[in-house]
């Protein structure tokens, strides 16, 4: 065992000595309802997950709770002990998976995920963004310089736009920042849940360590798996160098600044933000941000909003659940008279971003409504065109130049795999077909 995995196993250890089995943890659990797990049997699931630390084979009870874990962190929240149980299922569902399958069969199955994913962010990416913009996001963090790195992440490259949102709101803070993110950047999530360790340390805890190797004495995350992975998997690992905290966090630090560069002629809105809980104090710092907006009214709505700590990712597993969450946000908002869904994450932002092809309503992510009341932001979400459906010609038109920009051709087979990627998840909108349609006439044009 590598000195990672030692530590690790240490953390395990000591989640169990804390324990007193007395199963709040799994009373709790969003998931383990939604997989038919009898509450009855809570103490004897955490049992198993005792039994499982110090060194026994999984039970088959344990191993349907650790499989329908999406991280909502609910358990954590219950436990009287103040136990991080996320990190101690985290830990422990890579042990069953160590335990019942071979290694190379998670090996393969997170670098099929790995790739997959990395090829549609880079040509989503490549569609939405300037080369320039780009190669500056992609560039190594060992070689940046800045006092302040904003870390993207992978997948929000998928929503560009978002991450231009950031950069004008710490450009208007006049900060020394710069921004790093992409697959070389990964945080390894794939690699961990498929437990296959060794390529983690290469990737997620590397990356880490890179943040390190750069110098900066702070890093905003901004992806709420990277932020979760980051400080369970790695700061409890190894103590960084640098201050981590999610963007939200980092803003809200910074209001009275922001405060004082807003524009008092904002329109007047309504909003509701998608919530999610399970990452730190994000839900709390964004709604503090909007708050602070001239002329917009925050509504609340009761909300699902501890079923997962994000849209997608581990939560995709129950996409019925899922869809009635976004199904009864999006009609309680128009029934509560408000006109603006405001989403935390990216993945929620995909989620959503059709909805106005369906509802009477618009659906921004928060980074839109605070750069834009700094006088910034503008940015076309083009994912947004995407997932609405209807004419396409401004998305297909910014697609053709920016990937001549970036010297990326848009082959037949790649286009079948990304319409996929994008219309196969939970999300509301008007379908594939006006995407499907026009971009396979650009790909024809390539």
């Amino acid at each position: 065992m590598s000195a990672y995995a030692d530590r690790l196993e240490v953390l395990a250890a000591e989640a169990a000595d804390r324990c007193t089995g007395c199963g709040k943890c799994f009373e709790v659990c969003p998931t383990a309802r939604e997989s038919g797990l009898d509450v009855a049997g809570a103490k004897d699931r955490v049992g198993e997950l005792l039994a499982l630390t110090r060194g026994a084979a999984p039970a088959g009870g344990l191993q349907k709770w650790l499989n329908a874990c999406d991280g909502s962190a609910r358990c954590s929240a219950a436990c009287p002990e103040e136990i991080n149980v996320r990190q101690w299922v985290t830990i422990a569902k890579m042990k069953a998976l160590e335990a019942t399958r071979p290694r190379t069969i998670g090996a393969t199955n997170a670098a099929n995920r790995f790739r997959h994913m990395a090829q549609a962010v880079r040509l989503l990416a490549s569609m939405q963004l300037p080369s320039e913009t780009l190669q500056r996001i992609l560039a190594p963090a060992e070689r940046r310089t800045a006092d302040v790195l904003f870390y993207t992440g992978c997948n929000v490259l998928r929503t560009p736009h978002i991450v231009l949102n950031v950069m004008d709101i710490l450009d208007a803070l006049e900060l020394d920042f710069d921004v790093v993110g992409g697959a070389a950047h990964c945080c390894g999530v794939y690699q961990f849940q498929e437990a296959d360790l060794p390529t983690y340390e290469r990737m997620g805890h590397r990356t880490f360590q890179r943040f390190g190797r750069s110098g900066a004495s702070k890093v905003l995350t901004w992806c709420p798996t990277c932020t979760k992975n980051f400080d369970e998997l790695e700061k409890d690992v190894e103590p960084p160098s640098f201050d981590l905290g999610h963007v939200s966090e980092f803003l809200v630090s910074n209001l009275d600044a922001l405060k004082s560069r807003f524009r008092p002629d904002q329109p007047r809105r309504r909003v509701v933000i998608h919530e999610h809980l399970g990452i730190g104090a994000t839900l709390q710092s964004i709604a503090a941000l909007l708050k602070a907006v001239p002329g917009l009214e925050l509504v609340e709505l009761p909300q699902d909003s501890g079923f997962s700590y994000a849209c997608g990712g581990q939560a995709a597993k129950f996409k019925d659940r899922e869809a009635a969450i976004h199904r009864a946000l999006a009609e309680g908002v128009v029934a509560a008279g408000a006109d603006t869904i405001v989403t935390m994450y990216h993945s929620c932002h995909r989620a959503f971003a059709g909805a106005e092809a369906l509802y009477p309503l618009r659906v921004v992510n928060f980074t839109d409504v605070i750069a834009e009341a700094l006088g910034r932001g503008g940015h076309p979400d083009y994912y947004q065109l995407y997932k609405k459906g209807g004419a396409m010609d401004e998305a297909v038109a910014a697609a053709a130049r920016f990937l001549q920009d970036n010297g990326v051709k848009l082959e037949p087979g790649s286009l079948q795999s990304l319409t996929a990627d994008i219309f196969n998840e939970t999300s509301l909108g008007a379908g594939r077909e006006a995407f499907a349609t026009a971009f396979t006439a650009l790909a024809r044009q390539s």
